[in-house]
């Protein structure tokens, strides 16, 4: 039996989103949101809007927060209303409709400030020490600060309010969940690095759902022979062992 059954997934309509919305609906009952209407059963919310957050989680047990400005190059208006309010937003209602668990989704340019070579949507391959969690952050956007602002108020909420919460710094993620997609352009170095299939990410996000955790964060790529993250402290606390790896798909086309 599931330990969270009803799990709300904000930010449904996202590739994140759809891909599980599709590897989750077996397991868990899902109540989704968007911020307009799609092609699937919806509640319509924008997260920074306070009077329409009020309510919206009653009745469930999780929440998978995916819903913000996706965009490494978001400007600062689209990162505070979409990110940091919205996660506020999303906070408080948790607390008031007694949600006990918040699954964030946080991401790999937390830290990319490391490794970036150019913009925030290329690596350095010269760069591979593989980071860990511990280290210090290295935001390479405002994106990325509105990430790790979303970190730490998850862990301000877990200490003063109990509400249990696991950040996924999330690596790329494409609809088309074929890396070589990239190839010969300036993303590949860092799409090879940051890959995350379709299984993985769910696999990742049922670990979430399942573990037993006050306050937890954890790397979520795929297990890729070109990762800049240490994947070793992610196995033994989220119990996430990624199956895939970029380089396979890179070998199957030449």
């Amino acid at each position: 039996m599931a330990r969270f059954g009803k799990v709300g997934l904000t930010g449904a309509n996202g590739v994140v989103g759809r891909v599980l919305m599709k590897g989750l609906e077996q397991e868990y009952q899902l109540k989704a949101f968007t911020r307009r209407p799609v092609d699937f059963p919806s509640t319509i919310v924008n997260f920074e809007k306070a009077a329409q957050v009020r309510g919206a989680f009653a009745g469930l047990e999780a929440i998978i927060h995916l819903a913000a400005d996706p965009s490494p190059a978001a400007p600062w208006k689209e990162v505070r209303e979409h990110n940091l309010e919205g996660m506020y937003q999303v906070c408080e209602e948790c607390v008031r409709s007694g949600v006990k668990r918040l699954i964030f989704a946080s991401t790999n340019h937390t830290q990319h400030g490391n490794t970036i070579r150019t913009t925030p949507e290329t690596l350095d391959p010269r760069k591979r020490n593989h980071m860990r969690l511990g280290d210090p952050p290295n935001p390479d956007s405002l994106y990325a600060v509105s990430k790790l602002f979303g970190e730490n108020i998850g862990k301000l909420y877990s200490q003063r309010h109990g509400l249990e919460f696991v950040g996924l710094r999330i690596g790329w993620i494409i609809e088309a969940d074929d890396p070589t997609i990239m190839r010969g352009t300036p993303a590949e170095d860092y799409l090879r690095a940051m890959f995350l299939s379709h299984r993985d990410c769910v696999e990742a996000h049922c670990r979430a759902l399942e573990v037993e955790a006050r306050y937890l964060l954890a790397y979520v790529v795929s297990d890729n022979g070109r990762r800049v993250f240490d994947l070793e402290e992610t196995r033994r606390t989220l119990g996430f062992v990624p199956q895939d790896d970029a380089e396979t798909y890179f070998a199957e086309v030449k």
